[in-house]
C-alpha cells in the first residue's frame, strides 16, 4: 500500500515540469495581452487627446484657410478688372453712375462685378465659396490722387481701383481687398510721336535695303548707299527749324536733327526715347553723327527737351503689319465699305453723324430705306443696323454703334466703279485728276480702300482703311478748339459725368497723308475761295495751317503731306506757298516717315511746318479697338492689400470728377455687403 502511494506521488513530481512549462506560457500570454491592451488603452487615450487637441484648434486651421481662398478671390477680381481694361480699355472710365445694357463705352455685359458679389468660377461646388468685387475707379493726375483744377493737358499718374475678395464657409465669411494701381502702356497713344525708321518709305517698297541708322553704322538708312543721307531709296528725315513736338517722343531708330527744333518748351519738356543702343538724336550734316559725337547733337542741334528724363537703348518696340483684325469688328455693329469712300464728320448736339459717298459699295431700296446689302462681307452683319451703313451718294448716316468704320479693297465680286476715286479727277473728263501725285496709288485706284476724312467729331470712332488715309480738311473735336499754340490753348477737357469723350483714330494699312493738290504743278485754290474746286481738288491749307484732332497710325508707310515739295508764290511754273504751321492734337504712329515739308536754313521752303500737341487724354480715355505696339493697353504697377477688412456698410467709393480730391479715397474699406 504504501508503495502503491508512493509511485504516483512521485509520477506528479516527475510530471510538473511540462505543467510549469505551460503556466509560463500561459503567463507569459497574460502578460503580452495585458501588454496589447495596455498598448491599446494607451492609443485610445492618446487618439481621444489628440482629436481633442485637433478639434480644439480646427477653427484656428480653418480660418487660415479661409483667409487664404478669400485671398484667393481677391486675386481674380484684380485679374479680370486688368483683363477688362485690356479688352475694353474704356472700363477705366466706367462707374456706378454710368453703366447701361444700351451703353457703348460703359457696358453692363463688360461691368458684372462692378458693386455686385461675383462667384469664382468653379468655387460654388467646393466646401468654401469664393467672391470678388470692383468698386468705382479713380483717375489720379499726382502721386496723392487729389484734385486737379483742369484735366485739360494733365498726364495720367495711374488709375486706383478697390476691389475685394471673400471666402464663405456656412455663416463665416472672410474679406480681403486691395487697392489696385494700373499705368497706361499702349506706347501708340502715351506719345505724341512713335516711329519704326526715321528715313522716307523705300522708293521700290523693297525694305531689305534700308534699315536704322544705328544698325548702318551711323551712315544712313541705305545699306546699298552708306554715308548717303538723301538717297533715293531711303532718306533720312530731320526735325529742323519751327518744328515743335509737345509730349512724349518715341522711336525705334536714331532721331535725325538739325537747326534746334523743340521737343516741348522750356516749361514743360518733352521725354524723348530711343532704342538706338547709343544716341538719342543724330546730327550727321555737321558731323554729330557717330557714337562718338552724337552727344554734341543732344546741345548743338537740339533746341528744348527733357535731359533728365530722356533714353537711348530703349526695348524695341513691334509694329503690327494689319489692320484686318478692325474689318472684323467692324463688320459687327460697324460699318464695312468697298473701294473709294468720302467721309464728312458732324454733329448735331451730342448725336454724331457721317456723310458718306462710296460708290463701289452695293445697297439695295426697300420701302423707301435704302442701307447695304446684307450677305457679303462688305457691310455690317447685323441685318437691324444696315441703314446706319448706307453707302448711297453724299447720305447722312449715324456714327455706327461699336464706333469702327472699315474701308477695304473692293473684292472681287464687286465692281469698281469708274471715278470712284475722286482723285481720278471730274467724272467723264478726268481734269484735275491726282492720279501719280498721292502716296499709296495701287494699279486699281477705283478699287483701293481709300478713305477721305473731314469734319467734326463728337464721341468716339475709328476709321480703318486697307489701304490710304486721306485728310483732305480740318478734323476738330467739338469738345475743344483749333489752333492750339506754345500757351497749350483749347486742349480738351476730360468729360466725367458720363458723356462720350471725343476722340478719333485714323488706321491705314499704308499712309496716312494730308492733301496737297496740284494742277499744272501749281497747288490749287484754297478750300472754300471763289473758284475752288470741291475737296479733295482744293488745298485745305492755303498758308493757314490746318488742324487734325486724332490718334494717327500708319502700319507699313507712314503720315506725310502728298506734294510737300513744291514751292514758290504761285506764279511761277511751281506755285504755292507755304502751307503754316500743321497742328496734330493726338499722336501720331508710323512704320515710315513721310515728309510734311522742307527747309532752308531756319525757315521751311515748302509745305508745312510741325506742331504736334499730345492729346494726353488717350492714356486712359477710348478710341475703339485702336490697336498696340505688342504691349497691352494697361499693366499693373503694384498693388496694396488692406488688412482687416470688415464688410458692413452699402457706399462705394464715390464717382470720381476731377475736381474730387481722391486724398480721402477710403482706406478703412466699409463698401461691401455680405454676398
Amino acid at each position: 500500500m504504501t508503495r502503491r502511494s508512493w509511485r504516483p506521488i512521485v509520477y506528479r513530481l516527475r510530471d510538473r515540469g511540462p505543467e510549469r512549462a505551460l503556466a509560463r506560457v500561459r503567463s507569459t500570454g497574460q502578460a503580452a495581452l495585458g501588454l496589447v491592451i495596455g498598448i491599446i488603452l494607451l492609443l485610445s487615450l492618446s487618439a481621444g487627446t489628440l482629436a481633442a487637441t485637433v478639434m480644439q484648434h480646427d477653427p484656428l486651421i480653418s480660418s487660415d484657410v479661409i483667409q487664404h481662398l478669400a485671398y484667393r478671390a481677391l486675386q481674380s477680381g484684380i485679374d479680370t478688372y486688368l483683363a477688362a481694361a485690356n479688352d475694353n480699355p474704356n472700363i477705366v472710365n466706367c462707374n456706378s453712375s454710368n453703366t447701361s445694357s444700351t451703353s457703348l463705352t460703359c457696358p453692363t455685359s463688360q461691368l458684372a462685378p462692378l458693386d455686385t458679389w461675383t462667384t469664382v468660377t468653379g468655387s460654388s461646388t467646393n466646401p468654401v465659396t469664393e467672391y470678388y468685387m470692383w468698386t468705382n475707379p479713380a483717375l489720379c493726375f499726382n502721386t496723392a490722387c487729389s484734385a486737379v483744377s483742369s484735366t485739360a493737358g494733365q498726364t495720367l499718374d495711374y488709375v486706383k481701383e478697390l476691389v475685394y475678395g471673400a471666402a464663405q464657409s456656412g455663416l463665416n465669411t472672410t474679406y480681403q481687398s486691395s487697392y489696385l494701381y494700373l499705368v497706361p502702356e499702349n506706347g501708340f497713344l502715351t506719345h505724341i510721336w512713335w516711329s519704326n525708321y526715321e528715313s522716307t518709305v523705300p522708293a521700290t517698297g523693297d525694305t531689305s535695303t534700308c534699315t536704322y541708322d544705328w544698325n548702318n553704322n551711323y551712315q544712313g538708312p541705305d545699306t546699298q548707299n552708306p554715308g548717303n543721307f538723301n538717297s533715293s531709296n531711303c532718306a533720312a528725315v530731320y526735325f529742323g527749324p519751327g518744328d515743335t513736338l509737345f509730349g512724349p517722343v518715341y522711336s525705334n531708330d536714331s532721331i535725325y536733327v538739325s537747326n534746334g527744333p523743340n521737343f516741348g518748351s522750356s516749361t514743360d519738356p518733352g521725354t524723348v526715347t530711343t532704342h538706338d543702343p547709343n544716341c538719342l538724336f543724330v546730327s550727321p550734316g555737321d558731323g554729330h553723327g557717330t557714337p562718338s559725337t552724337c552727344a554734341s547733337a543732344n546741345t548743338s542741334d537740339v533746341g528744348t527737351y527733357n535731359t533728365a528724363n530722356s533714353s537711348y537703348n530703349a526695348k524695341l518696340e513691334p509694329l503690327p503689319t494689319t489692320d484686318t483684325s478692325l474689318q472684323s469688328v467692324a463688320a459687327q455693329n460697324g460699318c464695312v465699305y468697298s473701294g473709294p469712300t468720302t467721309i464728312t464728320l458732324h454733329n448735331s448736339g451730342t448725336t454724331e453723324y457721317m456723310t458718306v459717298n462710296s460708290p463701289d459699295t452695293p445697297y439695295t431700296t426697300s420701302s423707301g430705306t435704302q442701307y447695304n446689302q446684307s450677305s457679303g462681307t462688305n457691310q455690317d452683319l447685323n441685318s437691324a443696323n444696315n441703314n446706319e451703313c448706307y453707302a448711297g451718294g453724299n447720305t447722312t448716316v449715324p456714327v455706327p454703334s461699336n464706333g469702327v468704320v472699315y474701308i477695304e479693297n473692293t473684292p472681287s465680286t464687286q465692281t469698281c466703279q469708274s471715278y470712284a476715286n475722286p482723285f481720278e479727277g471730274q467724272s467723264g473728263t478726268g481734269k484735275y485728276s491726282q492720279l501719280g501725285m498721292y502716296y499709296g496709288q495701287t494699279s486699281s485706284p477705283n478699287c483701293e480702300g481709300d478713305a477721305f476724312v473731314q469734319g467734326q467729331l463728337t464721341g468716339d470712332l475709328t476709321i480703318a482703311t486697307q489701304n490710304d488715309i486721306i485728310i483732305d480738311g480740318n478734323i476738330t473735336y467739338q469738345d475743344c478748339g483749333a489752333n492750339f499754340d506754345s500757351t497749350f490753348a483749347n486742349q480738351c477737357t476730360y468729360n466725367s459725368n458720363g458723356t462720350p469723350n471725343d476722340a478719333l483714330g485714323l488706321i491705314a494699312f499704308a499712309y496716312v497723308e494730308v492733301n496737297r493738290p496740284l494742277y499744272y504743278n501749281y497747288v490749287m485754290t484754297t478750300c472754300g475761295q471763289t473758284g475752288a474746286q470741291p475737296a479733295p481738288y482744293c488745298d485745305p491749307s492755303g498758308g493757314a495751317g490746318l488742324t487734325i484732332d486724332a490718334a494717327i497710325l500708319a502700319l507699313n508707310d507712314g503720315f506725310g503731306v502728298n506734294n510737300y515739295a513744291v514751292s514758290g508764290n504761285g506764279s511761277s511754273p511751281y506755285g504755292g506757298a507755304t502751307e503754316g504751321a500743321l497742328d496734330v492734337y493726338g499722336s501720331i504712329s508710323q512704320d515710315y516717315r513721310p515728309a510734311v515739308g522742307t527747309f532752308s536754313g531756319n525757315s521751311v521752303a515748302s509745305g508745312y511746318s510741325k506742331y504736334y500737341l499730345w492729346d494726353s487724354r488717350l492714356e486712359y480715355v477710348n478710341v475703339p479697338y485702336y490697336l498696340d505696339p505688342g504691349t497691352p493697353r494697361w499693366s499693373i504697377a503694384s498693388t496694396a492689400v488692406n488688412q482687416g477688412v470688415n464688410c458692413v456698410g452699402t457706399a462705394l467709393p464715390g464717382v470720381w470728377t476731377y475736381s474730387d480730391n481722391y486724398g480721402a479715397y477710403p482706406n478703412s474699406p466699409g463698401s461691401c455687403v455680405a454676398p
